[in-house]
């Protein structure tokens, strides 16, 4: 293979959905001038989210102050992604939003801007490519899951943005579902009505990363290869860029690299276990979006013999987009107006209330809070299917995430103990599958993003799905006074999830201020 293409390094950019973006200085410099050496001249440093987060680190938004604060070898063209959703659902008009993400534009250091966007999205951007072009900006398209997206509609694509002259025009295979013979199919079809320069950002749930790169290039003259160290990015990952360059002619400085991937990726990989597995096949084979395998995988409340199982019910809904834990856009199934038939007081009656989480301190912790629970005659409730202490103690298992209660559809069957959920809420498909199981309380749940709560006897209304939010709007519809915690340390402090979770807490503490919210651990509560 010549070394006929551009390559496009974003380990910072896509690796970030491993650690949160959290990528210290010194790292990003060293792995910048290994760059420069390897003559990798244009690095996604990261992307630029509209909605900030506490736990992300600086790649999440990759700002000015951040780049200028960088040691940034002159041959590297540095760049950003951003998402064309988060400036089409953005309440601004689209010059104030483009003035405001990119202050300075004409002053930056950044060379190139991504817009990554879905089929439905790609024909509304039209505003955000004449406004970074005017200001003479590197733009390129990226099409999501190119695997979804029919001749048809490749056609009107390729149409729409030669209008728009961008740059380069890049397809991911989102999905890592591509085989080769896909690769030669779509880019033999975006060729017959797009002239312009190619990209291919590939994924590698089936090792089929590198191979589907060079048929890209070699047959297609696709001419941007996107790559990352160590191939850290979402899910499996992608095409790894020590592999790539080996395709190169140039054989000077590759040591550097592997120097790079021995002293801090390897260790990273070890901390993260990124890469393909049995998991991310089948997610590609059933083209479920790779995110929902990651969050399978490193959260501790989904059990591994209980894997295969989530597999199996993510593939009998559409999985190609993932609805993250913590988020609930407004395109998701909760938004209309709540409707419940369950009256969480009927069961309740002004008890004080346990929620168990997941954390290991409950299970640490077991035998005390059980006795707590025998002296106290506390109402208990038990988040999803963590099984942190004796069933039998259990009142009520709450779950109100739509992927968290179709993952685990099986094994609520089979629990006995009541359930809580949004059952009016659901989704046909979701609902029919749980609708035999016997002890079921139907309370309403509709997401706002306005952190507003409205509790109500069937129902209420929150600003996320969390189960712990959920939990505790059914404790005050039941209207307890005192309301316990315990097996909430299951967070690392850096972990997006946490800060969602003290935010529901803050907010409950500040709707309901005679509320009493107490962690039960034995520094913060005394068992007797």
């Amino acid at each position: 293979m010549e070394n006929n293409f551009i390559n496009l390094d974003c380990t910072f950019r896509d690796g970030g959905y491993h650690n949160n973006w959290n990528f210290k200085k010194p790292l990003i410099e060293k792995y910048l001038k290994c760059m420069s050496k390897l003559k990798i001249n244009f690095i996604e440093l990261g992307f630029r989210f509209l909605n900030r987060n506490k736990s992300r680190g600086e790649t999440a938004y990759t700002e000015e102050k951040f780049i200028n604060q960088l040691r940034i070898p002159k041959n590297l063209n540095i760049g950003v992604m951003i998402n064309a959703g988060d400036f089409l659902s953005h309440v601004d008009s689209m010059d104030n939003v483009c003035n405001k993400t990119f202050p300075n534009i004409k002053k930056s250091k950044i060379k190139f801007v991504r817009i990554a966007c879905h089929f439905h999205e790609i024909f509304k951007i039209s505003k955000i490519i004449s406004w970074l072009k005017k200001r003479k900006i590197l733009v390129a398209v990226n099409l999501m899951q190119i695997s979804e997206i029919n001749k048809k509609q490749i056609k009107s694509v390729c149409k729409f943005i030669s209008k728009k002259k961008i740059d380069i025009f890049y397809v991911a295979d989102s999905l890592g579902c591509m085989r080769p013979q896909d690769i030669n199919s779509v880019f033999k079809e975006i060729k017959k009505f797009w002239k312009g320069e190619l990209g291919i950002h590939a994924h590698d749930n089936l090792h089929y990363a590198l191979k589907n790169s060079i048929i890209a290039n070699k047959n297609h003259g696709v001419n941007w290869l996107d790559s990352t160290v160590l191939g850290m990015g979402r899910g499996p990952g992608n095409l790894k860029t020590e592999e790539i360059i080996n395709h190169s002619k140039e054989e000077k400085n590759k040591y550097l690299i592997k120097k790079l991937i021995k002293e801090n990726f390897s260790p990273l990989k070890k901390k993260y276990k990124w890469g393909s597995n049995l998991y991310y096949r089948l997610a590609a084979k059933f083209k479920i979006h790779p995110t929902y395998i990651q969050e399978m995988l490193t959260d501790k409340r989904y059990k591994k013999n209980n894997y295969l199982q989530i597999i199996k019910n993510l593939s009998r809904n559409d999985s190609t987009k993932f609805n993250p834990f913590k988020l609930i856009s407004p395109q998701n199934v909760y938004i209309k107006d709540p409707i419940g038939k369950g009256n969480p007081f009927a069961d309740i009656n002004k008890k004080d209330v346990l929620i168990i989480g997941a954390g290991s301190s409950a299970k640490i912790l077991r035998k005390k809070i059980e006795n707590f629970i025998k002296q106290n005659n506390v109402y208990v409730i038990s988040l999803n299917t963590n099984q942190n202490i004796s069933e039998n103690l259990i009142n009520l298992r709450v779950a109100s995430h739509p992927f968290r209660i179709s993952s685990d559809v099986s094994l609520h069957s089979k629990n006995k103990t009541k359930l809580a959920i949004p059952a009016s809420m659901l989704p046909k498909k979701i609902f029919d599958k749980i609708k035999s199981k016997k002890k079921l309380m139907d309370y309403g749940l509709s997401i706002n993003m306005d952190n507003k709560i409205i509790i109500k006897k069937n129902c209420c209304i929150l600003p996320n799905a969390l189960a712990i939010s959920y939990s505790l709007a059914i404790a005050v519809a039941g209207k307890s006074s005192k309301i316990f915690l315990a097996g909430f340390d299951g967070y690392k402090v850096d972990d997006s999830k946490n800060d969602e979770t003290q935010l529901s807490l803050s907010l409950f503490r500040k709707k309901f201020d005679k509320l009493k919210i107490s962690f039960l651990t034995p520094t913060k509560y005394n068992f007797r």
